[in-house]
């Protein structure tokens, strides 16, 4: 049976449900990622398999190697409409003056269209880093979407955050129009909060990313380093769940996080053809019970920050 796609339409945009991140083409990415990163001819083969499953949305960074050039070189020879979703960051030296701040955006931005072969930018995101006070950040970001707006350099501009209190900074101002924010059956914080009803009422774009928690959850327990040894118990947990609802572990999770009412779009990567398809498929699987959906909020409510963040993860 052919796999039929499904588009949220928002803002203008008809946004496949399924987004292909392009960091694992760009980097050797994930931690159960055994194959590295893949050669051009593959990464142009993985882009057209999503291009073919109707995946018109693609999710991308300057800081993610050579993604940007290679989703442009792609994009030169294969004219299929598709939307570009791409991410600056800036230093924290730059925070001190505006001008330096919006110029090291401007010379991104500029940057990012140059390697895409692009005259704008369908949406660009604020790379948020921890390391950054996101509350110094957000006093000049509108500013700076503004004028990259009014230049014609972006058409949407948002934030990908990392942590869910960082929401609330962002919810006052109608020009960040788009949202990248972590969910996973483990890292439920940004549902049981209120925040995702919160951007979808707004009219938000909401891209969902570590679905599969950059595949962690197939990470055979005995496998696990560091302080990821912590994650054992809940990763036992999130298999027993799986063969008592007789699902496969990816279904299971993915699934959970589809069915979230207001979500746009969930990124997922891969480093082949079979990966693409894989997610295709299950974008088609079947839904939870309400009493598996119950289990998977009470089993995993209070994970560890450091298990739930990859920014965190130890693996000596």
């Amino acid at each position: 049976m052919k796999t039929v796609m499904q588009y949220s339409n928002i803002q203008g945009y008809r946004i496949s449900k399924l987004t292909l991140g392009t960091v694992a083409l760009g980097l050797d990415y994930g931690v159960s990622n055994k194959e590295g990163k893949p050669a051009r001819e593959t990464s142009f083969k993985i882009l057209s398999a999503a291009m073919d499953a109707g995946i018109n949305t693609l999710d991308t960074a300057r800081s993610y190697g050579d993604a940007e050039q290679l989703i442009g070189s792609f994009l030169m020879q294969n004219q299929s409409p598709v939307n570009v979703v791409t991410k600056f960051k800036i230093r924290p030296d730059s925070l001190a003056d505006k001008r330096k701040l919006r110029d090291e955006a401007y010379q991104s931005v500029r940057a990012s269209l140059d390697q895409l072969h692009l005259d704008q930018v369908p949406v660009c995101l604020f790379h948020a880093d921890r390391h950054l006070p996101l509350h110094q950040v957000i006093a000049v970001l509108p500013g700076i979407f503004e004028d990259l707006q009014k230049d014609g350099l972006i058409d949407i501009g948002g934030i990908s955050i990392d942590h869910p209190g960082e929401v609330d900074l962002i919810l006052q101002h109608p020009v960040i129009e788009a949202v990248q924010i972590p969910l996973n059956i483990f890292d439920l914080r940004l549902v049981k909060n209120g925040m995702i009803d919160r951007l979808r009422n707004l009219g938000k774009m909401i891209f969902v990313r570590s679905v599969f928690l950059q595949g962690l959850f197939f990470m055979p327990p005995a496998d696990l380093k560091g302080n990821l040894v912590k994650a054992k118990k809940y990763i036992e947990r999130l298999h027993q769940l799986a063969r008592q609802a007789d699902m496969a572990v990816d279904q299971l999770a993915f699934s959970f996080v589809r069915d979230i009412e207001g979500i746009t779009s969930m990124v997922f990567g891969a480093v082949n053809e079979a990966q693409v398809n894989q997610n295709v498929q299950l974008l088609q699987g079947k839904a939870l019970s309400s009493e598996l959906s119950a289990q998977i909020y009470s089993s995993f409510t209070d994970i560890p920050e450091d298990i739930i963040t990859p920014g965190l993860w130890s693996y000596k």
